[in-house]
C-alpha cells in the first residue's frame, strides 16, 4: 500500500510538472500572439492617421487583416511541413493521417471564415460600415486561427 501511495504521488507530481510546462508554453504562445496583435494595431493606427474616408479606413483595416492572414498561412505551412517531416521519422504507433487532417482542418477553417465574414458583410450591406465589419472579421478569425494552429 505504501508503494502504491508513493507511485500515485510521483505520478501526480510528474503530471503536475508537465501541466505546468504546458501552461508555460501556452502562455508564451499567447504572449507572442498578443505582441503580434499589438504590432498590427500600431501599424493600423499609423495608417488610420492619414485616412480621410471610410474607404481609406477600410484599406488600413484590410492591411491589418491581410497581415494576420499571411501569418496564419505561414504558421499553417510550418505546421504542415512539421507533420510531413514527422512522418519520415514516425514510430510504429504514430498516425499517418495527421498531415491530411491538418490540411482538412485548414480548408474547413477557410470556408468557415469566409462564410462568417461574408455573412457579416451581407448583414450590413446597406451601410458604409460593411467593408470594415468584413475586414475586422477576417482579422479576428485570423487571430483565432493562429491560436488554434498552436495546438497542432
Amino acid at each position: 500500500m505504501n508503494r502504491a501511495i508513493k507511485l500515485a504521488v510521483a505520478s501526480t507530481l510528474l503530471c503536475g510538472g508537465l501541466a505546468h510546462a504546458d501552461r508555460g508554453r501556452e502562455e508564451a504562445l499567447r504572449e507572442a500572439i498578443r505582441q503580434f496583435e499589438a504590432s498590427l494595431e500600431t501599424q493600423y493606427q499609423h495608417c488610420a492617421k492619414t485616412a480621410k474616408t471610410t474607404n481609406d479606413f477600410d484599406v488600413c483595416l484590410g492591411m491589418k487583416a491581410n497581415s494576420a492572414l499571411d501569418a496564419v498561412n505561414q504558421k499553417y505551412q510550418t505546421k504542415l511541413d512539421g507533420t510531413l517531416d514527422d512522418l519520415k521519422h514516425k514510430a510504429a504507433n504514430d498516425s499517418e493521417r495527421v498531415p491530411e487532417m491538418l490540411q482538412q482542418s485548414q480548408a474547413l477553417w477557410e470556408q468557415y471564415a469566409e462564410a462568417e465574414c461574408n455573412g457579416l458583410y451581407e448583414q450590413n450591406i446597406a451601410g458604409t460600415i460593411r467593408g470594415s465589419v468584413s475586414q475586422y472579421c477576417r482579422y479576428r478569425m485570423a487571430l483565432q486561427r493562429l491560436t488554434e494552429l498552436d495546438e497542432w
